[in-house]
């Protein structure tokens, strides 16, 4: 089994519909995924209108996911539940009336050319370093991509690099965040509205709702230093390995016909057939299945189980970070 799940599931009709009057501290419940993963809300944030879960259960038990109040519909909540006062219920409908709206950033192609410019200026330093640093590489080894784990020798690599760049503190939070849920609160939203502005994936989505976002260590400009370093990094040890490209899977089930991928900036792949078959196969034999195999440049891949090592941690899903490609609409 790919991942944990609960075998003693309990119907939705013994659960309350999600409602914003059932956002109250305290109050048990559970997320509308396929497996209905378990939570407890913690408290309210008004200034970014979010709710703070904490997951009772399954890999990420103990974590805390900030979820917008308009989401609360994506949720179901324990008999006996206690409602919010009158009050925050007006509370909550302002705030997302205030917060809950559209953004758009088009992807120009001319900042796109100059990124892709800096990315291979990058890489040149990227490949000193690798011949000069890397364990992975002195050692002779190859990319596994038939493992379900990543080589703890390239993500302690990833990791030296990434210090040496003064970047290992976004690396880390943002690649913890990713792995746990990259819809959690804004800390991944940053990181897409950048790449858009860089020209490199069209963001679509609402808009910032944390005024923090972009401060201190989180700056635009550092998340910019992230991400072509990050992609200078990919690139040259792939290549240098003899991959220019990659055999990825995607594999989902959903009720009635296949939606067109939206586009979050990500879409998250793996390289294992096995975690394909079980996202393929995760409802009902009356839903819908769809699997999906396709080679992908490397150019499209952020980051990989094989050189994160907060994606060889709570899951082995031997997964693979693509950027969202406007011509490519299921992979």
């Amino acid at each position: 089994m790919v991942y944990r799940k609960n075998p003693d599931l309990l119907p939705d009709s013994s659960f309350h519909p999600g409602e914003l009057k059932y956002i109250a501290q305290g109050n048990e419940g559970r997320m509308l995924d396929n497996r209905r993963t378990p939570i407890r809300v913690l408290e309210v944030k008004d200034r970014s209108g979010m709710f703070v879960v904490e997951i009772l259960d399954f890999e990420d038990k103990g974590a805390h996911w900030e979820l917008p109040l308009e989401f609360v519909g994506r949720c179901q909540f324990s008999e006996g539940s206690v409602e919010a006062s009158k009050d925050d219920l007006a509370l909550y409908a302002e705030t997302i009336l205030r917060l809950d709206q559209p953004l758009e950033i088009q992807a120009d192609p001319k900042h796109q050319a100059s990124s892709e410019v800096n990315i291979t200026s990058l890489r040149k330093g990227v490949g000193e370093w690798l011949e000069a640093e890397s364990k992975f590489l002195a050692s002779g080894a190859s990319l596994d991509f038939s493992s379900r784990t990543g080589s703890l020798t390239l993500c302690g690599d990833l990791k030296r690099f990434m210090m040496s760049k003064d970047l290992w503190d976004l690396e880390e939070a943002f690649a913890i965040q990713f792995v746990s849920n990259p819809y959690s609160g804004e800390l991944v939203k940053g990181h897409r509205i950048v790449l858009a502005e860089l020209g490199l994936v069209s963001f679509e989505g609402k808009q910032v709702r944390d005024p923090g976002l972009f401060d201190g260590l989180w700056s635009k400009e550092r998340r910019e230093d992230h991400i072509l370093y990050r992609l200078a990094f990919v690139r040259e040890l792939y290549e240098r390995l003899g991959h220019t490209v990659v055999a990825l899977y995607r594999g989902y089930s959903c009720p009635g016909q296949p939606k067109v991928r939206r586009n979050d900036s990500f879409i998250s792949t793996t390289c294992s057939l096995e975690v394909a078959m079980d996202h393929f196969n995760n409802r009902d034999q009356s839903s819908t299945g769809v699997l999906l195999r396709q080679l992908v440049p490397i150019e499209r891949i952020f980051m990989s189980f094989l050189e994160t090592v907060q994606m060889n941690q709570q899951y082995k899903e031997a997964e693979a970070v693509l950027f969202c490609e406007n011509s490519n609409m299921v992979f």
